[in-house]
């Protein structure tokens, strides 16, 4: 991931700074609603202007997530009464039936061990029918 993102951003930066050298003519800026005019190179004017964008489209979407947001804090809220109200009720289980058996950790066999084998089934078995 750090390989790919060194790949993306030096490039870009090699392009930043051309550009920059690029453009080093100044522009005077009009700052209507403020008296007043400012003297920048132009990169620099263009910079800002990306970097305002970019903060005008990060609050934005914020904004639009916000409902998103909400919805998550409820669930996760949700899914903590939910935990609470399930460990209440084992113990209150608990408390109830106090001789009640936990679940086996795992299921029985269906297998009988060796030696507990019925009559009719094993090598003996075989002996019992008669041959072809």
């Amino acid at each position: 991931m750090k390989l790919l993102f060194w790949i993306v951003a030096l490039p870009l930066l090699f392009i930043a700074a051309f550009f920059a050298i690029a453009n080093r003519e100044t522009v005077t800026i009009d700052l209507w609603p403020v008296a007043g005019q400012v003297s920048v190179p132009l990169f620099l004017a263009l910079v800002a202007a990306l970097y305002v964008g970019f903060l005008f489209g990060a609050v934005v979407a914020w904004w639009a997530g916000r409902t998103a947001r909400a919805r998550a804090r409820e669930q996760a809220r949700r899914a903590e009464r939910l935990q609470h109200e399930v460990a209440e009720l084992k113990a209150r289980l608990d408390a109830a039936n106090p001789q009640r058996v936990p679940p086996p950790s795992a299921p029985p066999s269906l297998v009988p061990p060796p030696g507990q084998l019925p009559a009719n089934v094993g090598p003996t078995a075989s002996a019992a029918w008669p041959a072809p």
